[in-house]
């Protein structure tokens, strides 16, 4: 045992002991990732509003925000991934209207 460990993911899939834990795992470990993605995203554009130079970034890390997160919660039933985002995303009607999403089913 070292020092200093960091977490191994990996390590925690393949002692999983069954398919179904592991589908679990990588589902939750997904949604984690997606969450912080979205949060991340939301939050600098938010905190980048009226600054003088790097203000033009602002529309569109909330733009990239309200995207990733509308396609997530679009998904299929079969494909599931929890969001936790700020209450003020996905309470924003206007941003998430001007969101277009179309769904292609490919064979």
């Amino acid at each position: 045992m070292g020092l200093l460990e960091f977490p191994n993911p990996i390590a925690w899939i393949e002692a999983a002991k069954d398919d179904g834990q592991r589908r679990a795992l990588v589902s939750l470990s997904t949604s984690i990732a997606y969450s912080q993605y979205v949060t991340f995203l939301y939050s600098a554009g938010k905190a980048l509003e009226g600054r003088r130079f790097v203000g033009i970034l602002s529309p569109i890390l909330v733009a990239m925000a309200a995207s990733v997160y509308t396609i997530l919660r679009n998904q299929d039933a079969d494909k599931v991934v929890y969001t936790a985002v700020p209450a003020a995303l996905s309470s924003d009607a206007k941003l998430l209207q001007s969101i277009h999403y179309e769904k292609e089913l490919r064979k």
